[in-house]
């Protein structure tokens, strides 16, 4: 037996690193099994009521609907004995807050803005229903744990709406000649439509879909980074067992653009498999690998629309979180996280006219983003000695956007539009066509063409469309933009900010419209509205620091494992928690997931693992899925 085990000894002795790396990962092991049994231990699962019940008639009366999105903030409306206030009501704030009222808990939502729903609302201008930033989601139908939880958050009560076999289509070129690639879904489907316009290039098409498949299946660290204890989180990755025991973080810094550099030399077939760059805002030399991979398997499950539009997602959230005696409060724009001597957030400001009102809870939750919650709400003091401060040196604003919504005379089946989304683009050179567009002045950008446009039609992804809006159809594209060509005016009144203003933003949208145009040439002389949103646009109705529309900046530095550890649901200042799109991913789903990790830090409970469980219950016919 020492024969045996003694030249075993002396290599360990050799190298002692290996011996302590698995004394660590045992030490991980066991932590996480004790936890897991600890929780399963604990009462039933978060997830124990059946969410999913028979979707109600769809209500489309705007002053009912009204009642719900709309309620004004008074002083008088704010509920005794809060266990938590919430700042935004997008995605990330109304789920961190249902989840909490679904355990009991009394929570309050302020929102600036005169209509929950933060990127979720819609807007009706001149008889044309708008979308601002749901366009398609993925994995809607089922048992996915997106669908479940989703079901879970609005009691079951939305209907996804399928977009058919192609959700993509990818443009190259001058848009009136442009080459069309659609994209469907399945992943079999996928690969196919890809092999189809891509003959040559098995191989790399191949390589590249098995990346993403092995991406997709380490994403779990991912996610354990951000909710286990950040003393463990930070062991993990300085011992290097992180790396051991996933690939997540070898596909997240692995820069996208040079993985596809080296897979094939075909500029368009790379162009393809990038092209949905343009759904975080980070061009493929910036971005890494994950992203884009998690991306590609999204959206391949199939792609989906809320039936009734965007507004329904926040309209059936609402009334959860009144259940338990919390409000959603409008118009009620927070000032300031307030934070004691000891530098615990422990309440927030509200401003009402002239008039501020202070609010007290044992914790405070940001869903507003990262930026705007260390540059304009937290006290300089206290935002200074944060990890958060040190991150945004680290990681900036992700890209600023600018929207054009465009109303159309006739129903979508009259003129003819697709379900899909179009992504448009003058060059397959994302980097340089984007980086070069960007680095123009706001007059060159008023005269030059645009390099990326996203041409989406919600009208025709909505069943309910033409019952609700009879003889009508939307349109709604989208651009990068660059902050600096608006700034100056960041100061100006809404709708008072000068003709130079006027000038540019309407000079980039005649360029949008007649891409578009070239594109989509039956919508010529069928425009009925149009309006211009800016960077400027987005600050003031969805509180973006920089005109971004994404969060923070979704570059390969941060989704590294130390800014993954540093954006994390429960921050190092006591009794502030973050929700939305910067703990996770930009998105719905994104946003959502970091409600669900922003519940969890205040219900000291892992409610992902309880996500999984009901899932399994689900799958196992526990419950029955309307979609099914």
């Amino acid at each position: 037996m020492w024969r045996i085990l003694s030249p075993v000894i002396e290599y360990l002795l050799a190298h002692p690193y290996l011996f302590v790396g698995g004394f660590l990962l045992y030490v991980f092991i066991f932590f996480l099994v004790v936890a897991d049994e600890w929780q399963k231990n604990q009462d039933q699962t978060h997830f124990r009521e059946a969410p999913v019940q028979p979707a109600k008639p769809l209500v489309t009366d705007s002053k009912k609907r009204d009642q719900v999105l709309k309620q004004g903030f008074s002083p008088q409306k704010v509920p005794d004995d809060l266990d938590a206030i919430i700042v935004g009501s997008g995605m990330g704030g109304l789920s961190t807050a249902v989840m909490l009222a679904k355990a009991g808990k009394k929570v309050l939502v302020l929102e600036q803005h005169d209509q929950a729903g933060g990127c979720c609302h819609t807007f009706i201008e001149k008889g044309f229903e708008f979308d601002v930033g749901v366009h398609y989601i993925g994995e809607m139908r089922g048992t996915t744990l997106i669908k479940c939880v989703t079901d879970f958050v609005t009691d079951g009560q939305l209907v996804w709406d399928s977009m058919g076999s192609v959700f993509d289509e990818v443009a190259l070129g001058d848009p009136a000649k442009a080459k069309r690639y659609p994209l469907r879904s399945g992943k079999d489907e996928f690969r196919q439509c890809l092999v189809e316009k891509f003959p040559d290039e098995v191989p790399a098409i191949d390589k590249f879909l098995e990346m993403v498949n092995k991406c997709h299946g380490s994403t779990l660290m991912f996610v354990l980074l951000k909710s286990l204890p950040v003393f463990l989180s930070r062991l993990l990755v300085k011992t290097g067992l992180v790396h051991l025991v996933s690939n997540y973080f070898k596909y997240s810094t692995m820069c996208l653009q040079s993985t596809l550099d080296e897979l094939t030399t075909n500029p368009d077939l790379k162009a393809v498999l990038s092209y949905s760059f343009g759904d975080y805002g980070v061009v493929p030399k910036k971005a890494g690998f994950a992203m884009q991979a998690s991306l590609v398997n999204h959206y391949v499950r199939g792609s989906y629309y809320p039936r009734g539009g965007a507004s329904e997602i926040a309209y059936h959230m609402i009334p959860i979180i009144e259940r338990s005696g919390g409000r959603v409060l409008v118009r009620a724009p927070v000032t300031k996280i307030l934070c004691t001597g000891k530098g615990r957030a422990g309440g927030v400001r509200v401003r009402k006219g002239q008039n501020e009102y202070d609010f007290y809870a044992p914790y405070i939750i940001s869903a507003t983003g990262v930026c705007s919650t260390v540059t304009k709400l937290l006290p300089k003091e206290v935002a200074s000695k944060s990890v958060l401060s040190t991150l945004l040196t680290k990681v900036e604003p992700g890209a600023a956007c600018m929207s054009m919504f465009i109303g159309l005379r006739g129903s979508p089946e009259e003129l003819k539009l697709p379900k899909f989304n179009t992504w448009a683009f003058t060059q397959n050179d994302f980097d340089n066509s984007v980086e070069e567009y960007l680095a123009l002045s706001g007059e060159e950008a008023a005269k030059a063409e645009v390099p990326l446009l996203f041409i989406s039609f919600p009208s025709s992804k909505d069943s309910s469309h033409n019952e609700r809006y009879p003889g009508k159809s939307t349109c709604t594209l989208v651009t990068f933009a660059n902050w600096n060509w608006f700034e100056e005016w960041q100061s100006e009144r809404v709708k008072h900010r000068g003709a130079a203003y006027e000038e540019i933003k309407n000079g980039i949208g005649e360029q949008m419209l007649k891409q578009t145009m070239a594109l989509y040439p039956q919508l010529e002389g069928r425009i009925e509205y149009m309006e211009v949103g800016t960077p400027l646009s987005n600050n003031y109705y969805i509180g973006s620091l920089r005109g971004e529309i994404y969060g923070l900046e979704h570059s390969k530095t941060r989704f590294s494992p130390e800014s993954v550890i540093s954006l994390r649901p429960k921050t190092d200042i006591p009794g502030l928690i973050l929700a939305g799109q910067d703990v996770f991913t930009c998105g719905v789903v994104g946003a959502m997931f970091g409600g669900v990790g922003a519940a969890s830090a205040v219900l000291h409970r892992n409610l992902f693992r309880d996500a999984l469980a009901y899932k399994k219950q689900v799958d196992a016919g526990c419950w029955k899925n309307k979609d099914d």
